[in-house]
């Protein structure tokens, strides 16, 4: 029973000391690592947001001012224009007043011309004619007249709207000015944040190499073990398999689809002879030949196929030589031995 009433079910309560020191100051140092890598990974995605927004801001004002300069440029151009259209009119009133002039002047010249000669009819008619053109001409300048007053007053107009623009287009500039200078104070704050806490963050450091160190030694140990252990993995693979081979049931042709196959050396020359069982006797065959047949009738039984190799006692076959032709026969073929 603790002092308070309480049963203390911890596990080694009586032991403090040493061996509970160092977990505690482990979980207690990597508790503060990961405060620490929170906290700086917040001021940086805040540094990038206020970054990226003053990216955003400096690329608004420098449209706002080439945009501010384009109106400029357009409210220059149409004054020019307007200038331009002023001189035009002027220009068409002398005419106009010119115009006017002539004609009074050929009328008086008409009338001087009636009371003192007849003959001067054709030219008065050409006159007329004349005067009819200067007519026209009056009532096309005066047509032309009233065009440029209208182009004058849409030029008045577009020039209205460029300079409200211009006044708009300021208005925003005087908010992101505001904007700016909010988001340089955050900056600057977040910046003096980031100073204070570059001392922790090299004492942390220095904490988190040394727990490095420590892990880098653990992997070490821990690899070596693995390698043990994968050592130990393999004896017991090959422990295994061996095992299943002394388990496994006596080779046996009961069941099983029996071919007899026979060597015998004669004249020095390896003799084979082989029997199925739909063969009534034993069949000379070439070592081709043996395997073609043993080949089609593998393929067709697998695991029900049983060689049954023969050496006579007079087969001339040295101890090696049976064991090399049984063993590499058995193994192609037999389903004892081809099975896992």
């Amino acid at each position: 029973m603790s002092a308070g009433g309480f049963t203390d079910l911890r596990l080694n309560h009586g032991r403090q000391g040493e061996d509970s020191f160092w977990p505690s100051f482990t979980d207690i140092m990597t508790v503060i690592v990961m405060i620490f890598l929170l906290a700086m990974v917040t001021l940086l995605l805040k540094n990038m947001d206020l970054l990226q927004q003053l990216r955003s801001s400096l690329a608004a004002e420098r449209s706002a001012a080439e945009q501010i300069q384009s109106t400029s440029d357009t409210n220059l151009q149409l004054k020019q224009r307007l200038v331009q259209l002023e001189k035009d009119a002027s220009i068409i009133r002398m005419r106009l007043m010119d115009l006017s002039e002539e004609h009074r002047q050929t009328l008086a010249q008409l009338e001087q011309s009636k009371s003192t000669n007849s003959s001067l009819q054709a030219d008065i008619e050409r006159i007329k004619a004349d005067n009819a053109r200067l007519n026209s001409n009056i009532n096309q300048l005066q047509g032309e007249k009233r065009a440029l007053q209208s182009a004058k007053s849409e030029l008045e107009q577009a020039e209205e709207a460029s300079r409200q623009q211009q006044l708009a287009l300021q208005s925003q500039l005087a908010e992101r000015d505001i904007k700016l200078s909010e988001q340089d104070a955050k900056l600057v704050a977040l910046q003096q944040q980031y100073q204070l806490t570059e001392e922790e963050l090299a004492t942390l450091q220095a904490l988190f190499k040394e727990r490095e160190d420590e892990l880098e030694s653990l992997k070490s140990s821990q690899s070596a073990q693995l390698g043990q252990f994968r050592q130990l993995e393999q004896e017991y693979a090959s422990l295994e398999k061996k095992y299943n081979r002394l388990i496994r049931p006596a080779r046996s042709p009961v069941g099983k689809h029996v071919v007899q196959v026979r060597y015998q050396k004669q004249g020095g020359r390896l003799h084979i002879q082989m029997k199925t069982p739909a063969d009534e006797g034993f069949a000379d065959v070439s070592d081709k030949r043996l395997h073609q047949r043993l080949s089609a009738i593998h393929s067709k039984h697998k695991k029900d196929l049983y060689i049954k190799i023969i050496f006579p006692d007079d087969s001339g076959l040295s101890y090696t030589e049976a064991w090399n032709l049984t063993e590499a026969l058995l193994r192609r073929y037999d389903y004892y031995y081809r099975e896992p």
